[in-house]
């Protein structure tokens, strides 16, 4: 039984999915419920039909799962260790800026809520960067991006399964 290589479909989840998160203007797909992650993860299955398609053998759910999954843990890396170096590199504060808008568009900020924000603020004055928000970016990543990700990619097989069927 032959085997097929998932790296170059894992890949190219995760080159769709980092693309789609990195681009100002692309990341609005991710506005509605996670679609650009969820592209990424059907973009890795529709790769990997194709070289299935050359083997003759069929695509089942749990590569298409695993494809899925793969491309949003390497994604979720990736797009948290931009926005880590973005920060790192800009010379703003962009929890002051935070404060300073709602201040100046009259919305009241609960004092607990204004309390972490200064806690943010003076992490990133000390550090460059905060690491409480880096951590916690990097944990809501690696549960958000594997999830869309394996929906878009078991929406791709179900796809992909009736094509072949008919």
């Amino acid at each position: 039984m032959q085997s097929n290589n998932k790296l170059f479909p894992v890949l190219i989840g995760t080159l769709t999915m980092c693309v789609i998160a990195l681009f100002p203007i692309l990341n609005l797909l991710n506005v509605f419920c996670c679609a650009g992650i969820m592209i990424g993860g059907f973009a890795g299955v529709t790769a990997y039909n194709k070289q299935l398609i050359k083997t003759g053998l069929l695509l089942n759910a749990r590569d298409g799962g695993m494809i899925g999954i793969l491309s949003g843990i390497l994604s979720a890396v990736i797009v948290t260790g931009f926005g880590l170096l973005l920060s790192l590199f800009s010379t703003q504060n962009p929890m002051t800026d935070v404060m300073n808008s709602f201040d100046q568009l009259g919305f009241n900020i609960p004092e607990q809520a204004r309390v972490y924000l200064e806690r943010f603020s003076n992490e990133i004055n000390e550090h460059g960067f905060s690491p409480t928000l880096t951590i916690f970016s990097f944990i809501i990543n690696l549960i958000i991006y594997p999830l869309f990700g394996a929906a878009g990619a078991l929406i791709a097989v179900s796809i992909f399964k009736k094509k072949s069927t008919v």
